[in-house]
C-alpha cells in the first residue's frame, strides 16, 4: 500500500493495489515523508469511501484524540461483539475532542441521562466508564462521570443498525419532525451531515428510548436552565415547541435538564449556520 499524504504520525491517506484511496491507521505509518510504500502488517484499520467532511475532520483533530478513540473503539468492538459502521469512529472522535476541550476549560455540565442509561444499557455504560478512565490515564484529562453517559450514547446509537425497519422508520420520523420544528422556528436549514447534528440526533434517540420504558429523567442544573432560557429567548421558544411536540407524541414531559441539553444542541446547530 502506498502512502500519498500523512495526516499525523499514525494516520495517512493511502492508495491500495487497486488504486483505491483509503484512510489507514497504524502506529508510525505517517512518520516518513510521503510518498512511500508501507507494509500491510503495519496497518491496524482502514476506511474506504469516506465523505469529504470525515477527511476534513481528521485534519482538525489532534493525533492523541484519534489514538485514544481508536483504543476505545477496539474495546467496544471486543466487548459488544459487534462491528461498527465507518462513521462511528469519526463521530466518537469528535465527541471526545469536544468533551476534552470543555474539561480543560473547566466547563462541566452534568448529564441527566446517566442514571437512566445505566438501567437500560449496562454494557454501554460500562464502556463509557472505562473510556473516561482510559482518557484520564493516557491524556491526563479528567472527564466528569457524566461523560460516561455521553460516550455510552454513541455506542447505543451505533447499535441502532440492528433495529428492524419499522423501528428505524419511527426513529427517523421523530428526528425529522423535531428537526423541522427547529428549521421553521429558527429560519435555517440544518446541515444533516454535520457532526453537531449527529450529537443532536443521538440525544433525540435516547429520548425516544426513554419514552418507551416510561422512565423519568432527573432534573439538576436548574439554575443554569433558568439562566440560559433568559439569555436565549428565541432558542427557549423553539425548545418550548419541541417540548410540546414530545409531550404530545411521546407522552412524557422532558426535564429542565433535558431541555437545557436541547438548547445547547440547537445553539450549536445555529452557530454552524452563522446565526
Amino acid at each position: 500500500m502506498k502512502v500519498i499524504r500523512n495526516i499525523n504520525n499514525n494516520v495517512a491517506v493511502c492508495v491500495d493495489d487497486n488504486n483505491h484511496e483509503v484512510i489507514a491507521f497504524g502506529k508510525g505509518i505517517g512518520f516518513q515523508k510521503a510518498p512511500y510504500e508501507v507494509s500491510l502488517d503495519k496497518i491496524d484499520q482502514t476506511y474506504y469511501n469516506l465523505d469529504s467532511h470525515y477527511i476534513a475532520l481528521l485534519d482538525e483533530l489532534p493525533a492523541e484524540i484519534m489514538e485514544v478513540t481508536t483504543e476505545i473503539v477496539k474495546k467496544g468492538r471486543a466487548y459488544l461483539q459487534v462491528d461498527f459502521n465507518k462513521s462511528f469512529f469519526f463521530t466518537l472522535c469528535d465527541h471526545i475532542h469536544f468533551a476534552v476541550e470543555n474539561a480543560k476549560k473547566g466547563l462541566v455540565i452534568s448529564n441527566p441521562m446517566v442514571n437512566e442509561i445505566q438501567h437500560l444499557y449496562d454494557n454501554e455504560i460500562l464502556l463509557g466508564r472505562w473510556a473516561i478512565k482510559h482518557i484520564e490515564k493516557t491524556m491526563s484529562v479528567k472527564l466528569p462521570e457524566s461523560e460516561a453517559g455521553g460516550i455510552a450514547l454513541h455506542f447505543i446509537n451505533a447499535m441502532q443498525s440492528k433495529k428492524t425497519t419499522t423501528e428505524k422508520d419511527e426513529i427517523e420520523y421523530f428526528v425529522e419532525d423535531v428537526t423541522n420544528i427547529i428549521e421553521s422556528e429558527m429560519n435555517l436549514i440544518v446541515d444533516r451531515s454535520d457532526f453537531s447534528y449527529s450529537r443532536f440526533v443521538t440525544h433525540l434517540k435516547y429520548l425516544l428510548k426513554r419514552s418507551k420504558n416510561l422512565d423519568k429523567a432527573s432534573s439538576a442544573n436548574v439554575a443554569m436552565y433558568e439562566q440560559v432560557f433568559q439569555q436565549y429567548p428565541e432558542l427557549a421558544g423553539t425548545v418550548g415547541k419541541i417540548k410540546n411536540y414530545i409531550m404530545n407524541e411521546l407522552h412524557i414531559e422532558p426535564s429542565k435538564e433535558e431541555l437545557l441539553y436541547l438548547i445547547m444542541h440547537i445553539n450549536r446547530l445555529c452557530a454552524k449556520e452563522g446565526l
